[in-house]
C-alpha cells in the first residue's frame, strides 16, 4: 500500500505543483483495480492503481480519444513510467444510481430527463465515438464475436448455474447459447460497444451525466448497451419506464445514423436475455467464489428481470427450450422473499448436500454460516458396484444406509444441535439458518442426510425449509451429464 500511495503522491504533485494533503480510498467496485481521491487546498483528483498494464493502456487511449470528441469522460492528468498508475479529474461522488434508486416512478420527471440525457450521449459515444477509433486497441478482444459471446456464456453457466446446483444437460444448454448467438451476430457490429454500461458508471458532476469504467469496450452492435443500461438490476426501472426510455434511445441513434427502429424492438429482448445471463455469471463469481457477498444479494433482482422477460417473450423462449427451463429454475430458486412468502415472517432455513471435493457450500449472505456436518465417516453405499450409479434418493441407498445404527446415532447429535438453535433464532426474530452435510461425492450419504434433517425441521413451527443437492445436477437418468 506504501507503494501506491508513493506513487500517487508523485503524479498528483507533479500535476498540481503541489503535494496533496489527503489521500482517501474510494470503495471498490466488481474489479481489482484501487482508487483514491487525493485533495489538497481545493485541488482534487482521483488517482487509480491497476496491475493490468494493457487495460490500462486501453483505458486511457479510449478516455483521450472520446475529451477529444467532446464526449463526457474524465480527463487524464497524469500516467506513471510503470504504467501502472493514473491520475484523473475528480467527479465527485454521485452516481446516477444513487440519484434514481428508490425513486417514486409516477413522479420522477426530474430523473427521467437525466436518463434521456444520458442515453443520448450513449448513442453518441456508440456512433460518433467508434469514428477515428483504432479498435485494435481495445482489450481483451477488439470486437463483439463469437469467441467473445461463448465467454460470456460458459461464465454463466461455470460460475452460476454450477456452484447453484440446478440441473441442466450441457448439451442441449450448448445447443440453446449457439442459437442465441446466431441471433446476436445477425446484428450490425460497427460501433463502440460500452460492454459494461450502467447507471453506476454514470457520474453527475455539476448535475450533468460524465461517463467511466468504459475499458472493456470494443467494436460491437448498438442494443447490448440499452440493455444493460435498463436492465441493471440494482436499477430496478418499471417496465413502462424502459419502454418510453428505449424508444427515446432508438429515435436519439435514428437523429445520428440509420437504423431499422421497428426490428431494433423486436430483437432487444435477445439482447436482454444475454445480458442477464451475462450479470448472473459476474454475480456468481464475484459472489461465489471471490466471496463479496453483496453481489448474492442482486441476484433475486436479476430473476425478477427474468421473470419479466419469460412472460413477455414466448416466442423467442420457444427456440430454446432448455435454456427457458433454467431461466424458470433460476426464478423459482431466487426470487426475492417478498414474491416466495408474502406472509411468511419465520425463519428461513437452507439445508444442502455438497462434496468435500468441490468446497463447501456458499453461506447465505445476510447472516454467514451456519452448520456444517461431516458425513465421510459413516457407511459410503459408493463402495457398492450396484449404488454407485444411484444416490440418497433411492430407496435401496435408503434402506442400505438405515440397516446400520451408526446413522441413526448421527442423525441424532446433529439433530440434537440444530433444533436449539432452530427455535433460539425464531425466539429472537432471525430469518436464516443453513444446514449442510457433505460426503467424500456429496451423492450418497450427505443426500440422505439432508433429506431427513429438511423432513424433521418442518416440524420445528413456522419456519420454511429449502433443501438443496448441490452436486446431483450433474446425473441424469443415473447417467452422469458431461
Amino acid at each position: 500500500m506504501k507503494n501506491i500511495i508513493s506513487s500517487l503522491f508523485t503524479l498528483y504533485s507533479e500535476y498540481f505543483g503541489v503535494a496533496p494533503e489527503i489521500i482517501a480510498p474510494l470503495p471498490q467496485g466488481g474489479s481489482d483495480r484501487k482508487y483514491f481521491r487525493l485533495t489538497s487546498a481545493g485541488k482534487s483528483a482521483v488517482g487509480a492503481y491497476n496491475i493490468d498494464i494493457q487495460e490500462n493502456r486501453t483505458f486511457i487511449y479510449l478516455t483521450n480519444h472520446f475529451y477529444g470528441k467532446g464526449i463526457p469522460v474524465p480527463q487524464v492528468l497524469g500516467v506513471s513510467q510503470d504504467e501502472k498508475f493514473y491520475l484523473l479529474t475528480d467527479l465527485g461522488n454521485a452516481s446516477l444510481l444513487q440519484y434514481i434508486e428508490n425513486v417514486d416512478w409516477s413522479n420522477a420527471k426530474l430523473q427521467i430527463l437525466t436518463i434521456e440525457k444520458t442515453l443520448k450521449l450513449l448513442a453518441k459515444v456508440q456512433v460518433e465515438g467508434a469514428k477515428g477509433l483504432d479498435f485494435g486497441k481495445c482489450y481483451p478482444k477488439s470486437e463483439f464475436d463469437l469467441q467473445s459471446i461463448m465467454w460470456d456464456f460458459y461464465y454463466f453457466k461455470y460460475s452460476f448455474l454450477k456452484p447453484t446446483g440446478l440441473r441442466f444437460n450441457e448439451t442441449l444448454l450448448d445447443d440453446d447459447f449457439s442459437t442465441i448467438a446466431e441471433m446476436l451476430l445477425q446484428q450490425p457490429i460497427k460501433y463502440f460497444h460500452y460492454r459494461d454500461f450502467q447507471s453506476r458508471n454514470v457520474m453527475l458532476f455539476n448535475d450533468e451525466p460524465y461517463f467511466i469504467d468504459y475499458q472493456g469496450g470494443r467494436k460491437g452492435p448498438l442494443l447490448y448497451d440499452v440493455a444493460s443500461f435498463l436492465y441493471q438490476a440494482k436499477a430496478n426501472l418499471p417496465e413502462s419506464v424502459r419502454l418510453h426510455l428505449l424508444n427515446y434511445y432508438l429515435c436519439e441513434v435514428s437523429n445520428i445514423t440509420e437504423i431499422d427502429k421497428e426490428l431494433s424492438k423486436e430483437v432487444f429482448p435477445v439482447f436482454v436475455l444475454f445480458r442477464i445471463i451475462q450479470t448472473l455469471g459476474a454475480y456468481g463469481f464475484r459472489g461465489f467464489f471471490e466471496r463479496r457477498s453483496h453481489f448474492l444479494q442482486s441476484i433475486p433482482l436479476a430473476a425478477k428481470n427474468l421473470k419479466l422477460l419469460l412472460n413477455n417473450n414466448h416466442k423467442l423462449f420457444q427456440g430454446i427450450p432448455t435454456l427457458r427451463a433454467i431461466c424458470e429454475a433460476i426464478v423459482e430458486k431466487f426470487h426475492e422473499p417478498s414474491e416466495q412468502h408474502q406472509e411468511f415472517s419465520g425463519l428461513a432455513i437452507e439445508v444442502t448436500s455438497f462434496s468435500y471435493k468441490k468446497g463447501y457450500p456458499t453461506e447465505h449472505p445476510e447472516h454467514g454460516g451456519g452448520f456444517v456436518f461431516d458425513c465421510r465417516g459413516l457407511p459410503n453405499p459408493g463402495r457398492i458396484n450396484s449404488y454407485k450409479m444411484l444416490t440418497g434418493n433411492d430407496k435401496n441407498v435408503i434402506l442400505y444406509l438405515e440397516e446400520y445404527k451408526e446413522i441413526d446415532d448421527f442423525f441424532s447429535q446433529a439433530y440434537s444441535m440444530v433444533q436449539p438453535s432452530v427455535q433460539t433464532y425464531l425466539s429472537r426474530g432471525f430469518k436464516h439458518l443453513s444446514v449442510s452435510f457433505g460426503c467424500t461425492g456429496g451423492q450418497h450419504r450427505s443426500v440422505y442426510m439432508a433429506n431427513r434433517m429438511a423432513a424433521a425441521l418442518k416440524k420445528e413451527g413456522p419456519v420454511s425449509v429449502t433443501l438443496s443437492h448441490r452436486e446431483l445436477n450433474k446425473y441424469e437418468n443415473g447417467k452422469e451429464i458431461v
